[in-house]
């Protein structure tokens, strides 16, 4: 209702408002059902893990989720009325906001990536929906954080990159035995493109020879068990085979189940050629230790045996041994004769007899010898070799022959022989060894002959001495009649006494000669005194007793008779010391002095003399027992009684 002044009275209009008011009732009830919506609808955005907003045409927030706060670490407040390329990642500003202004109203929805910056500095990687609709000047927009993924991306981009770039073959295998996946190091292994290989099975690679093996591996990966890496071998596409060494382990998804199964192969030719250059240098080596080894144990056996038959069969081993001979056989020079004499041998499975064989000049041992060369011959059936020959190569069976002539100081020596049964070169190492051992043999046999030259010397010499030794025995026998024998007989009993009481037989020859010259210093008696028929007169013994001195006197200028001196200077020394010529008494007195003066006294009283008969056995006995402990050494007295009773 409105009131109007007027010229005759007030004038009221009336309206009705009615409609109005319902129409404002049904507006406020309208706004309010809004607002409820508004509330539930921003309610359940914010119950969304992917940010929700709306951007207007200036590039401001208007609306924002509160997903905001987990994706970027800012509350909505933060940034509703602030610019969105302020949080936008600098590198991606330019290129985000052309992504928005491509935006059509009425277009399908635009998806892209870029990068925004977290509150704390990170770097977080949003995928976006970006939508608007016609009449309305509001971009909407859903953005999800894809920071994992885009992480799983490069780790997997860059894990493609390594696989691909590896000189390993690392390939994928389909449950059905296809190649699924080949890397760059495969192509480059193989021989195979990428293009060639996938689809195509697994045995494109592995030679028929290895399928077995490669199936037992395949079989246990693909039911998702491990396999222990093996060496293997694969050929390649133009039939070389590569030897490489193998991983095979299952592929899983991520419930667990086994997709396939990958190989990763790794060329191992150089590793290979390295293993074999070092194998064949320590077989090498270890042909060289035992070269060396020989070698040293031949100089062990030359140096601790004179013996050449002895010497030669270490020679003849080591050489065989060395060689890998079938057999081996030394022929040693007789310079009279001029013909070689087998020696020695190894292996052969008929025995051959000593002695001569074939003269110098001869083949084949006899040429080697004679033209001081080795000789090789590389097949004994066709080469002309004399009859006895001929059937010993028959009944051995072999075929090739390699000698050395055995050279010494200048000197032919002998030839050391080698056979093989089988067809056989020898190396220049081979030979080189052939030669060192017959060097060996040589040293040995020249060893044993001058060995044997001077024993065969020095028996002559000690023959020429002993027999001087025996003729001034005898001049000495011949010169007292009254002694005639004697020398001789009690130099058999007293190196038979010695020898019983335990002097070792080294030192009897020092005795015997000791016997046989016990009286040489009566050459300085005076015939008058030595000859003399009755007894002695008290000057007369002092002279007599001064013959082991004058002993001495004689023997001492030669040398090898001093060991011997002991017997002609102390066989009158007595066990209580009352002997001459030094008094010496007991153990005092050297042992072959004490047991000669038993012998001396026993066969002196069983011999006859102008003065007296020889004794009976039984009294000589009887008196010799009575001097122990005296005149004698008990203990020589025993023995030689016993001795004499054994007699």
């Amino acid at each position: 209702m409105r009131a109007y002044p007027s010229e005759l009275g007030l004038s009221v209009y009336f309206h009705d408002i009615t409609e109005q008011r319902l129409a404002d009732r049904r507006l406020r009830e309208s706004e309010e059902r809004y607002r409820g919506v508004a509330e539930v609808l921003q309610r359940t955005l914010d119950l969304s893990l992917d940010m929700i907003t709306t951007i207007n045409q200036e590039g401001y927030f208007v609306t924002v989720n509160a997903a905001c706060r987990s994706i970027l670490g800012f509350e909505p407040e933060e940034l509703i009325g602030r610019p969105y390329l302020e949080f936008v990642h600098p590198e991606d500003r330019t290129r985000t906001a052309e992504e928005d202004s491509a935006v059509e109203a009425g277009r399908a929805t635009t998806i892209f990536q870029n990068r925004y910056i977290h509150k704390g500095g990170e770097v977080v990687w949003l995928e976006w929906t970006a939508v608007v609709q016609p009449g309305d000047p509001l971009l909407h927009c859903v953005a999800r954080d894809i920071t994992e993924r885009k992480r799983a991306e490069e780790e997997q981009a860059f894990l493609a990159a390594i696989v691909q770039a590896s000189d390993d073959a690392i390939t994928g295998v389909n449950p059905d035995g296809t190649i699924r996946s080949w890397n760059g190091g495969a192509e480059r292994m193989y021989g195979y493109s990428a293009e060639e290989a996938v689809g195509q099975p697994v045995t494109l690679v592995i030679p028929p020879e290895h399928r077995d093996v490669a199936a037992h591996a395949f079989e246990p990966a693909a039911r998702g068990e491990r396999v222990e890496p093996y060496e293997t071998a694969r050929v390649a596409k133009d039939g070389h085979r590569v030897p490489v060494f193998l991983a095979v382990s299952p592929v899983l998804d991520q419930s667990g189940s086994v997709i396939g199964v990958s190989a990763i192969t790794r060329d191992i030719t150089e590793r290979k050629a390295a293993e074999d250059q070092i194998r064949a240098l320590n077989e090498h080596l270890q042909q060289r230790l035992e070269h060396i080894t020989a070698l040293r144990a031949i100089d062990r056996a030359i140096a601790s045996s004179l013996d050449i038959s002895v010497t030669l069969g270490v020679v003849l081993d080591k050489t065989r041994d060395q060689l890998g001979a079938d057999a081996v056989t030394t022929l040693l020079l007789n310079p009279h004769s001029h013909t070689l004499e087998n020696n020695a041998y190894r292996g052969l499975r008929t025995t051959i007899p000593r002695g001569p064989v074939v003269r110098l000049g001869e083949p084949l041992a006899g040429l080697v010898a004679l033209n001081r060369r080795s000789m090789s011959v590389s097949d004994l059936r066709s080469t002309q070799v004399a009859q006895a020959f001929r059937d010993l190569l028959d009944r051995e069976g072999f075929v090739t022959y390699n000698a050395v002539p055995l050279l010494a100081k200048g000197k032919v020596l002998g030839v050391i022989e080698v056979f093989h049964r089988r067809p056989f070169t020898p190396s220049p190492e081979w030979q080189e060894t052939l030669e060192t051992m017959a060097g060996q043999a040589a040293i040995a046999v020249n060893n044993a002959q001058l060995f044997e030259e001077l024993e065969r010397s020095n028996l002559e010499l000690g023959l020429a001495y002993d027999e001087t030794i025996e003729g001034w025995a005898k001049a000495l026998d011949l010169r007292d009649k009254e002694t005639e024998g004697h020398s001789r007989r009690v130099t058999e009993m007293a190196v038979d006494l010695c020898h019983r009481l335990g002097m070792v037989p080294e030192e009897l020859p020092d005795v015997r000669r000791g016997a046989l010259l016990h009286d040489i210093g009566k050459m300085g008696v005076p015939d008058a005194i030595l000859l003399k028929p009755g007894k002695l007169t008290d000057e007369e013994w002092v002279v007599m007793r001064r013959h082991p001195t004058y002993a001495v006197e004689l023997l001492s200028p030669i040398k090898f008779l001093r060991p011997a001196l002991v017997i002609p200077q102390h066989h009158h020394e007595k066990w209580d010391g009352s002997g001459y010529p030094d008094g010496l008494a007991g153990e005092a007195i050297p042992l072959a002095a004490r047991a000669f003066a038993v012998v001396d006294v026993y066969d002196a009283l069983r011999s006859n003399r102008p003065y007296r008969e020889g004794w009976p056995e039984e009294r000589v006995i009887e008196h010799i027992k009575a001097g122990a402990g005296s005149h004698f050494d008990p203990r020589v007295v025993e023995v030689f009684v016993t001795m004499k009773v054994r007699r």
